[in-house]
């Protein structure tokens, strides 16, 4: 595309965003945290009996060559992270620990073992619901009202060696996009808490932490132990809860599917060379679906999403996933110069592991079940 041609989409981009409402910053937490609650110890040591270990083990075979010869060698790849109790049998932790392993193990804070049994696991929320019928599990109570910014939060959870960890913090920020939200935690976020609890000041459940901001830091001379790092994402527990009873249901998570494949669609800035993104390049659309019956067509750039700016596909991909079924979306999109309009029903997204929301997950998806073929990112 020419100089001139580019010009021509960025502006006409431009213009189409203005109808639609910029994805607005995060908003700091200006409110002092309140003083440490006297039972902040009591509150982890109970909330400690609820929140498990988990170990997703995996066999890994590769083939390499000694004295000339090829040879298949076998080792159990394991993942650790944290789980919460939320019934006497039932544990809720990430997708991103369990995905792909054949074999889950969970220890207890008093030391009992038993091995989990999946119940059903979602990508797009990144949660997975396990069952041991083995263990009595003392549960956590959700809490009936959604954690505030200046909320203090004590987050409970267990390390890579199964040890119990713990960190006291606040809600600094909350991430609002169109069907859901994140809160980010001043937390200490140690190894080995993906799916650890987060509780309020009453020891109740406000959310499932999913992970960290920045890169973990290995340990003093380069060994394989990492220190605590970065700041703790969690996902709020009125989020959680609808995505469990799913899980616990159906074993599945209903999500919206558009019918689009999209590409990303940048510029370089003209001063400082820097890359900007511009929204989502129709690649191709589904004949008969959502996207098809509201209009779209390859070459079009979808810009608006429910009054959010899209910038990139899978930022769109996620949005329309985290919508139910049958919904009805306000969809914005450029036509060369022309921008359009219109709202789309979504229909049902029939993969169970879409591929964009595997994102960067090291572990390939178990054999079975097979995702259903023409599922690309970006729908």
């Amino acid at each position: 595309m020419t100089t001139q041609g580019y010009r021509a989409v960025r502006r006409a981009a431009w213009l189409a965003g203005v109808s639609v409402l910029l994805l607005a910053p995060a908003v700091r937490s200006q409110v002092a945290p309140a003083s440490p609650p006297a039972s902040v110890e009591a509150i982890a040591d109970r909330a400690g009996r609820s929140v498990v270990t988990v170990f997703a083990q995996r066999t890994v075979t590769r083939t390499v060559t000694r004295a000339g010869a090829k040879q298949s060698v076998s080792r159990v790849h394991t993942r650790v992270g944290s789980g919460v109790a939320v019934e006497e049998h039932v544990i809720l932790t990430t997708a991103s620990v369990v995905l792909g392993s054949e074999h889950i193990i969970v220890y207890t804070s008093n030391g009992l073992e038993a091995e989990a049994q999946p119940v059903g696991m979602d990508l797009v929320f990144n949660l997975a619901l396990l069952r041991v019928p083995e263990l009595e599990l003392p549960w956590l109570r959700p809490a009936a009202s959604p954690a505030q910014l200046g909320d203090r939060v004590i987050a409970v959870g267990t390390s890579y060696r199964a040890q119990a960890t713990q960190s006291v913090g606040m809600v600094e920020y909350v991430y609002r996009e169109p069907r859901s939200s994140l809160l980010q935690l001043t937390n200490v976020v140690y190894p080995g808490n993906s799916g650890a609890a987060a509780l309020n000041a009453q020891g109740e459940l406000v959310g499932i932490v999913q992970g960290e901001l920045g890169s973990p830091s290995r340990g003093v001379g380069g060994g394989s132990s990492r220190r605590p790092n970065g700041t703790s994402f969690v996902m709020p527990i009125q989020q959680v809860w609808p995505v469990y009873e799913s899980l616990k249901r159906d074993g599945r998570m209903r999500h919206g599917y558009l019918g689009v494949s999209t590409r990303a669609e940048v510029v370089r800035s003209e001063i400082d060379n820097a890359e900007v993104a511009l929204g989502a390049r129709v690649e191709s659309v589904q004949t008969g679906g959502p996207a098809a019956r509201v209009g779209l067509r390859p070459r079009d750039l979808i810009v608006g999403f429910e009054n959010e700016r899209v910038e990139y596909p899978e930022q769109l991909a996620r949005w329309v996933a985290e919508t139910p079924p049958g919904m009805a979306v306000a969809l914005v999109w450029v036509r060369g110069e022309e921008m359009r309009s219109g709202r789309a029903n979504l229909a049902e997204l029939r993969d169970s592991l879409p591929r964009w929301a595997l994102g960067n997950l090291r572990w390939a998806p178990p054999a079975t079940p097979a995702p259903v073929s023409n599922e690309n990112p970006g729908r």
